[in-house]
């Protein structure tokens, strides 16, 4: 039982983290630097982790490489495909354009993420933010404020 209970635990940081990645790769796409995208993806962890706990995460998976270390890597890499497909939508590019070329697993999870936040009661912004965008429910331009935490009128 607990190696089953570990492995899910890291497939749940490993599937959870690939939205936020989508929002590592709108903060590059912004033009913004390293200090800025480190600051994005500090309250990425914190999301993460929330989101992760409530839906019966191990805290200890989710603080390890598993959970936290799989984020920053995915995060920092030009070579995510979910960090470059957050770059390609901050220009203004399409979900279906993008993943005409190569699966972008945070896209899909951003819709599995927002549907768990919902039962679960939790605010969760920036995953709210990458599924919007990519949803068309907000501009790019609307993202930025969003993912910069500055409140805008709806």
């Amino acid at each position: 039982h607990r190696s089953t209970l570990k492995t899910n635990n890291t497939q749940l940081g490993g599937a959870l983290k690939n939205p936020l990645a989508v929002g590592a790769g709108m903060v590059s796409g912004m033009g913004f630097g390293t200090n800025t995208l480190s600051a994005m993806v500090t309250r990425a962890s914190h999301e993460l982790r929330q989101l992760c706990i409530a839906m019966g995460g191990n805290p200890r998976t989710i603080d390890g490489l598993a959970g936290m270390g799989d984020l920053m890597l995915t995060c920092f890499s030009e070579q995510s495909r979910n960090q470059r497909c957050g770059q390609r939508l901050m220009k203004g590019e399409r979900v279906e354009d993008i993943q005409k070329n190569c699966t972008v697993e945070g896209i899909a999870t951003a819709d599995v993420a927002i549907v768990y936040a919902d039962m679960c009661g939790l605010e969760l912004p920036l995953f709210r933010c990458v599924h919007s965008l990519i949803h068309k429910k907000i501009t790019p331009e609307e993202a930025v404020l969003d993912l910069m935490g500055r409140s805008r009128n709806r």
